[in-house]
């Protein structure tokens, strides 16, 4: 509050700031063992550095991304996406589907959809991340591992990927010399 100033819209004076702190802590004393016994609440140290307990907030907020490249053996690359979805419960985003998915029900964005292919024009990255955000936060606590399928095919898209929607934990290269090999690259994965 001292860096802010008196004269800033936010300033709160001391006094008042100790009555909601206080206020905070008594409520919390209360509402505390009620949220831990009903909700899915993750209690995170902040007697260490502010970057490390940002990482450690983020990674309890964010979801789980992935994305697997489409390598010369789709074989592969379907095995791999299958057996994620099935034994580890991700949820396949193939960002085709979802804009088809978007135009059959006639959303708002499902129309955009719609126009830009009638004018044989592709759909921006910032079009696809809107969508897939809608996607990824939708609010159900269940849902929080995800595959990027047929996007982001760029190193632009996904910079807008990752800074409109989710970071991506990792991406799996399928190799072709050898079916059973992948490569995975920024492996945070849990």
């Amino acid at each position: 509050m001292i860096d802010l100033g008196q004269e800033h819209p936010r300033y709160v004076s001391s006094s008042i700031l100790s009555k909601k702190i206080k206020k905070y802590y008594d409520d919390c004393a209360e509402l505390l063992p009620f949220l831990k016994a009903t909700a899915n609440v993750q209690e995170i140290n902040t007697d260490q550095s502010l970057d490390k307990t940002m990482d450690q907030v983020n990674r309890s907020v964010e979801p789980l991304v992935i994305h697997i490249r489409p390598g010369t053996k789709t074989e592969l690359k379907h095995e791999i996406t299958d057996r994620l979805t099935k034994e580890h419960g991700f949820v396949n985003l193939d960002v085709n589907d979802c804009m088809d998915g978007e135009h059959e029900r006639g959303t708002v964005l499902g129309q955009e959809f719609y126009r830009l292919i009638g004018h044989s024009k592709v759909a921006p990255a910032d079009l696809k991340v809107k969508m897939l955000n809608k996607i990824i936060y939708c609010g159900q606590e269940s849902l929080n591992k995800f595959i990027l399928s047929n996007f982001p095919e760029t190193i632009d898209e996904a910079k807008i990927f990752e800074k409109k929607c989710s970071q991506i934990s990792a991406m799996i290269y399928p190799h072709s010399l050898d079916a059973a090999t992948v490569e995975i690259k920024g492996n945070n994965l849990t």
